[in-house]
């Protein structure tokens, strides 16, 4: 005889925040945009390495641009979203660290947009067309090669601020996961199924 065993439903993935935890459109935006940034910060670096005046090199700096503003869109796809929905109540720690994560968190906002635009300019500045799918984005500079050399340290720069901010972002949510045990780690994941 077959056994009938009963299935628990699904826990449903809520879209919208809750005072428990993200959203599955909050959850998507944040992982999203680390993948996005992880590509781009692997990719800046590769650019360089890449031989002059090859299709290779053309098409790896126009999948960098394009991304770079997709990157830019969702970041303000993220703050809307964030300011429309509340943000679930945070672990308890002490104020320093609070402060911090806060701090922390408008960092990561301020470079994920700066990056992009200071990217955007210096590309625009060099005399290129900033590339967005193929097509040429709106010039917003003259060319300058001083300023496009200032723009290239700068955007530099910011990406490598950039990289250090996610891997302290990274590296505060495995302390609250193995360390703290407070569950904050499971706020940003897909909720256990039933």
């Amino acid at each position: 005889s077959l056994e009938v065993t009963e299935m628990k439903p699904a826990t449903k993935a809520a879209l919208r925040n809750t005072e428990q935890r993200y959203g599955v459109v909050a959850q998507w935006l944040h992982w999203g945009m680390f993948a996005l940034i992880a590509l781009q910060i692997v990719g800046g670096h590769v650019l360089e390495e890449l031989p002059k005046r090859t299709a290779i090199r053309g098409f790896a700096f126009d999948a960098h641009e394009t991304l770079g503003l997709i990157a830019l869109f969702l970041v303000f796809l993220r703050l809307s979203w964030k300011m429309a929905n509340p943000t679930p109540v945070a672990a308890s720690g002490r104020t320093w660290q609070q402060f911090a994560a806060r701090a922390a968190h408008i960092a990561l906002y301020v470079l994920m947009v700066a990056v992009p635009v200071v990217g955007y300019l210096m590309v625009d500045a060099k005399g290129f067309d900033v590339a967005f799918f193929g097509w040429a984005a709106p010039d917003l500079v003259a060319t300058d090669k001083a300023l496009a050399d200032r723009l290239n340290s700068l955007h530099a720069a910011l990406a490598w601020a950039l990289t250090g901010i996610v891997a302290l972002h990274a590296g505060a949510a495995v302390w609250h996961q193995v360390i703290l045990h407070d569950g904050t780690l499971q706020r940003m994941l897909p909720a256990a199924r039933g």
